[in-house]
């Protein structure tokens, strides 16, 4: 029994010893486990590029230019007269040159006063450009032609008048165009009455 005694202090001691070394601890894995990183790699391996999503992008919402409207843009040029027809050249009276980045978009066209004359375009030659939706720049801005037909007696000229919106870089450039805006100086002179057949 004495031996046993003797022993059994050794084999508490040896027992601790192997619980504390063959127990488990966080930091490791049972066998057949594999350990995965901690941290995700910053570099490929393949040294392929990193897959693009697949997301659409959102899309900016554009700005929208300042743009001024004019009644009257300021217009001049020559009228050819033939019989009870006239044809006016439209040139741009002003600012010159436009202002770069702006886009002078010429409207409908009008009379005033409407008592001689009505719009009539096959007055102008059919290779000569009507004014219809057309833009002017600042490299572009060649004249255009609008028509016109004497139909009855009269003593007043008939005004050309053509609205006109334009868009800008900047508010300054839209108010110089219209500053001292003198309007159309386009104007139809009634004469006798001829009829062109």
């Amino acid at each position: 029994m004495m031996a046993w005694r003797a022993v059994a202090p050794s084999c508490v001691v040896l027992l601790m010893f192997l619980v504390g070394c063959g127990g488990s601890s966080d930091d490791e894995a049972d066998a057949g486990t594999t350990l995965l990183p901690t941290e995700a790699s910053t570099t490929d391996p393949t040294g392929e590029p990193p897959v693009e999503p697949t997301e659409q992008e959102s899309t900016r919402t554009s700005q929208d230019k300042p743009s001024i409207k004019l009644a009257s843009a300021p217009i001049g040029g020559n009228v050819e007269t033939d019989g009870a027809d006239r044809c006016a050249e439209v040139n741009w009276l002003g600012r010159n040159p436009i202002p770069a980045g702006t886009t002078i978009q010429l409207g409908a066209a009008s009379l005033d006063p409407t008592d001689a004359f009505d719009l009539y375009q096959d007055a102008c030659d059919s290779d000569l450009r009507p004014c219809t939706d057309v833009a002017w720049q600042t490299n572009s801005f060649t004249p255009c032609y609008v028509g016109a037909r004497q139909v009855a007696r009269g003593d007043r000229a008939g005004k050309l008048i053509i609205a006109m919106t334009a868009t800008c870089e900047t508010e300054a450039d839209c108010q110089s165009l219209a500053g001292e805006n003198p309007g159309s100086q386009i104007t139809f002179a009634p004469g006798d009455l001829v009829s062109n057949g």
